[in-house]
């Protein structure tokens, strides 16, 4: 690890961002590897797999904790609290750390932030926690076993059925490689695929012959494919939208709920130069990621605005 950056330190501040200041996790994560880029790309991706490892798992990990401490959760310093969550996800989720190497970095930081009066509460959870989270038995409630919130969970199983539901919350869970799709108003799909794998990139085919699967890579925004906007991430499922709408040159184009603007971007690259694309959204905030994605991808027939979609626009009828 670097002498200078303690990548616990980094991850502990981001979870603090995200949990506490709501703020979005996959901002926070890009703005803090686009800070850190001189580290290595073992550190970066300890940094991404810890972070977003402890969000996703974070009802579950919650629950953990709740069986072991005394004192709940929700009732712990913001700090304590989400230094807890990361060390539990270490020692159920990342094999190759030591348990005893979680626990005592995780003492460090807590005396490092001036909670050394707490550095005997969490070596004590953390320490009962791995040498026993395999007798734990979990609950089968879908919520804890997928981290899903209550409500969400709820509402699909009012609507798919419990067996439908538990298999879309299995499909959030498992890992899936980067998507991509190519941007066809300045590259081909085989251009692309020969940039691609000059930069060092291990490429996957898709069903869709303008999209690959993308791994291997040290960091996206330092492939210059990628700041040439020469492609936009985006699932799979996202593309199929605009070529179920089929649209076509010359279309007029509304995208209520745009944010970050793949589907915005797809429709105006379909449109090729012509018709015009409205992409909205419901903050500043969101409409600033589209903005920065048309500008990168460089669209002209895009106009972006702040809009609540819920609000009927005469102008956009019909």
């Amino acid at each position: 690890m670097s002498d200078s950056v303690n990548t616990r330190e980094l991850c502990l501040q981001m979870l603090i961002e995200i949990n506490e200041k709501h703020q979005y996790s996959h901002l926070v994560l890009r703005d803090v590897l686009s800070k850190y880029q001189y580290l290595s790309k073992q550190e970066r991706a300890f940094i991404t797999r810890l972070t977003e490892g402890t969000v996703e798992h974070m009802i579950e990990l919650d629950y953990i904790i709740d069986a072991f401490s005394k004192t709940k959760v929700r009732k712990m310093k913001p700090l304590i609290r989400n230094l807890m969550r990361m060390g539990v996800y270490q020692i159920k989720y990342m094999d190759s750390i030591p348990d005893s190497a979680v626990c005592n970095e995780s003492v460090k930081l807590a005396k490092r932030h001036k909670f050394g009066q707490l550095s005997g509460f969490v070596n004590g959870v953390l320490r009962n926690i791995a040498r026993n989270i395999a007798d734990l038995e979990m609950p089968e409630d879908l919520s804890i076993k997928y981290s899903m919130p209550q409500w969400i969970v709820d509402k699909w199983t009012k609507d798919y059925g419990e067996s439908k539901t538990e298999e879309i919350l299995k499909g959030f869970m498992e890992e899936r490689p980067i998507s991509i799709r190519t941007n066809l108003t300045r590259i081909t799909p085989q251009q692309l695929k020969e940039k691609l794998i000059e930069e060092g990139v291990i490429l996957g085919e898709l069903p869709l012959e303008y999209a690959f699967t993308i791994s291997g890579f040290d960091y996206l925004e330092a492939l210059d494919s990628f700041s040439q906007g020469l492609f936009y991430v985006q699932d799979v499922s996202s593309m199929m939208v605009a070529e179920w709408a089929k649209v076509s040159e010359g279309d007029y184009v509304i995208d209520v709920c745009a944010a970050p603007g793949g589907k915005t971007l797809h429709a105006a690259d379909m449109l090729d130069g012509t018709g015009k694309v409205i992409s909205c959204d419901l903050t500043e905030n969101k409409t600033k990621l589209i903005r920065e994605n048309v500008e990168r991808l460089g669209f002209k027939n895009v106009e972006v605005y702040v809009n609540d979609a819920s609000v009927f626009r005469k102008e956009w009828e019909n």
